[in-house]
C-alpha cells in the first residue's frame, strides 16, 4: 500500500481542510487578534491557521489546527488521526511482511520509506527540510550499500581462509589424536615391559638369594667337615706317637690326653676369629676399593712436581733461545738491507767509471781480498 495510491483525506474526511473546526474558548479582548493571526497564516502558509495566544486558564485545552495540511492535533488525552492511520498501517504492513523472505530488512526499510514519505506529502511547509532529510539518507543507505557490495569479496575471502584453517586445524587436530593414542598404546606397552622386567629381577632375586644361602650352608659343612678331618688326624697322629713312646711318664700322657680338648676349644676360637677376620676384609674391600695407596699418591705427587719443574725449567730455555733467534732473525735482515744498499751503490760506481781507465789487474785483486775479509768478519 503506498501513499500516492490512496490519499489520506479519502480516509479520514475530518481532516479535510472544509471540515469546521471548533477552537477552546478564549478570552474576550483576545478573539478577534486569534483569528486574524489564523487566517493570516492560512494565506501564508498555504492555508495552514494557527491559533493565537491564550491566557494562563486556558493553555491546557489549546488546540493546534493546520487547515492547508489535512491533519490536526488534539490535546494531550488522545493522538491525532493522522498518527493513529500511520501507525495502524505501519503494523498492517510489517505483519504482511514474513521475516522467513529473504529481503525482510529490505521490505521493512521500503514500508518505512513510504511512511516518510506520506509525511512529506502531507507536510508541505517543511517538505524541502525532510526531503533533504531523506536525500541524506538515501545517500548514506546506497554509499553503505556499495561498501558491502566492495567488501563481499573479501568476505568469502575471508570464509573461505576460515574454513581452510579450520580444515587444517581438525586435520592437525585428527594426527595429534593419532600420536596421542600411538604414544598411550607405547606407554602402556612399555609399563607392561617394566612390569615383566620387574617381576623376572624379583625372581631372579630371590634364586640368588637362595643360591647364596645353600652355598653359605655347603661352605660351613665343608669347613666343618674339614676340621674333623683334622681333629681325625690329628687324634691319628697322637695314638700314633702314644704306641710308639710307650716310655714315656704316666703325667706325660694324661697331658697328651688333654690335647685334643685343646685342640677343639682353639679350632672353634680360630674359626670365631677367621669370621670376623672376614667380615673385617669384606667391609676394607667394599669402602677402600677405590682407593689409591699413600705410598702410590706420594709417589706420583713427586713425579708431578718433578714434571712441573722440568716444564718451567724447559719454558725458560725455550723463551731464551726464542729471544736469541728473534735478535739474531733481526741483525740478519738488517745486514741484508745494508748489502743490497752495498751492492746498488758499487753498480751506480762502476757505470760512472766505465768512461775512465781501467785499473791494473793487482788493484782489482787487491780489493777484491779486502772485500772478502770484511764479509766474514760482519756475519
Amino acid at each position: 500500500m503506498s501513499c500516492d495510491a490512496k490519499p489520506l483525506t479519502q480516509d479520514f474526511p475530518d481532516m479535510s481542510p472544509h471540515k469546521h473546526i471548533k477552537f477552546p474558548p478564549l478570552a474576550p479582548l483576545q478573539n478577534q487578534s486569534d483569528q486574524n493571526d489564523c487566517n493570516s497564516g492560512g494565506e501564508r502558509d498555504g492555508g495552514c491557521g494557527v491559533t493565537g495566544v491564550v491566557t494562563d486558564q486556558a493553555a491546557a485545552a489549546r488546540k493546534l489546527c493546520f487547515s492547508g495540511s489535512s491533519h490536526i492535533y488534539a490535546g494531550t488525552d488522545r493522538k491525532p488521526r493522522l498518527l493513529m492511520y500511520m501507525e495502524s498501517y505501519l503494523n498492517k504492513e510489517l505483519h504482511s511482511i514474513s521475516p522467513q523472505e529473504p529481503k525482510y530488512q529490505e521490505l521493512k526499510l521500503q514500508v518505512h520509506r513510504d511512511i516518510f514519505g506520506c509525511y512529506i506529502k502531507e507536510f508541505q511547509t517543511y517538505q524541502p527540510i525532510l526531503s533533504a532529510i531523506r536525500k541524506e539518507y538515501e545517500n548514506m543507505l546506497a554509499y553503505q550499500q556499495d561498501q558491502i557490495q566492495e567488501l563481499e569479496p573479501l568476505r568469502s575471502h575471508l570464509r573461505l581462509v576460515r574454513e581452510e584453517c579450520e580444515r587444517k586445524i581438525q586435520a592437525r587436530w585428527g594426527e595429534e589424536r593419532a600420536e596421542i593414542g600411538a604414544l598411550k598404546r607405547e606407554k602402556q606397552q612399555l609399563q607392561r615391559d617394566i612390569e615383566a622386567m620387574r617381576e623376572n629381577e624379583k625372581a631372579t632375586q630371590t634364586v640368588v638369594e637362595h643360591v647364596q644361602r645353600e652355598l653359605s650352608k655347603q661352605y660351613l659343612r665343608y669347613r666343618e667337615e674339614r676340621d674333623a678331618r683334622r681333629l681325625l688326624i690329628g687324634q691319628l697322629s697322637d695314638l700314633t706317637r702314644a704306641t710308639v713312646k710307650t716310655e714315656t711318664p704316666a703325667g706325660d700322657n694324661a697331658e697328651e690326653d688333654k690335647d685334643p680338648v685343646e685342640l677343639q676349644l682353639a679350632l672353634k676360637v680360630c674359626r670365631v676369629d677367621l669370621t670376623r677376620a672376614q667380615e673385617e676384609l669384606s667391609k676394607m674391600k667394599a669402602e677402600y676399593w677405590d682407593v689409591v695407596p699413600r705410598r702410590n699418591w706420594d709417589t706420583l705427587e713427586e713425579t708431578h712436581k718433578q714434571t712441573l719443574l722440568q716444564l718451567h725449567t724447559l719454558q725458560a730455555d725455550f723463551n731464551q733461545v726464542k729471544s736469541e733467534y728473534d735478535t739474531l732473525l733481526e741483525l740478519h735482515n738488517n745486514r741484508g738491507d745494508v748489502k743490497v744498499e752495498t751492492l746498488d751503490s758499487t753498480s751506480v760506481q762502476q757505470l760512472e767509471t766505465s768512461d775512465e781507465p781501467a785499473l791494473p789487474p793487482a788493484l782489482d785483486q787487491s780489493e777484491e781480498n779486502a772485500e772478502s775479509n770484511d764479509f766474514p768478519a760482519s756475519n
